[in-house]
């Protein structure tokens, strides 16, 4: 949880995602192999801000006054909630959400699938008795 100072002071912020390797105390101007390796970043005079990782995209919110994060239940998601004279709540995937089907998801062309594999099965089920019926009567 980020709390800011006070309402005195009004803020009229985003809130930006930054990757956690930006953080990393580790980073130097010039990372040995094994740090490459270990995906360490060299060390920059400036942040990156890539607009597409604000958070609140376009958004602004009003006299910001603090930031809770939390983990969800949802692999690899993170639920985010800003408050001040705003509120602003998002839900994060930084992996994308891979694991996830989105809602244009063909569940009938999935049970069709389904259904045709177990009708495969038990046709070549079928055929395999056969043969080996006919395999030892020779």
């Amino acid at each position: 949880m980020l709390e800011l100072d006070s309402y005195e002071t009004y803020y009229i912020l985003q809130v930006l995602a930054l990757d956690k390797r930006f953080l990393d105390p580790r980073r130097s101007l010039n990372p040995t192999q094994q740090e490459k390796e270990e995906g360490i970043i060299p060390l920059t005079d400036s942040l990156p801000i890539i607009p597409q990782s604000y958070v609140t995209h376009s958004l602004q919110v009003e006299a910001l006054r603090g930031i809770v994060s939390i983990p969800a239940k949802l692999e690899s998601t993170t639920l985010v909630f800003t408050y001040g004279v705003d509120l602003f709540y998002t839900r994060l995937a930084p992996s994308r959400t891979y694991d996830s089907l989105t809602d244009e998801f063909s569940y009938a062309l999935l049970l069709i699938t389904i259904v045709a594999l177990v009708a495969a099965l038990f046709v070549t089920w079928i055929w395999s008795e056969k043969k080996e019926l006919r395999d030892k009567w020779r």
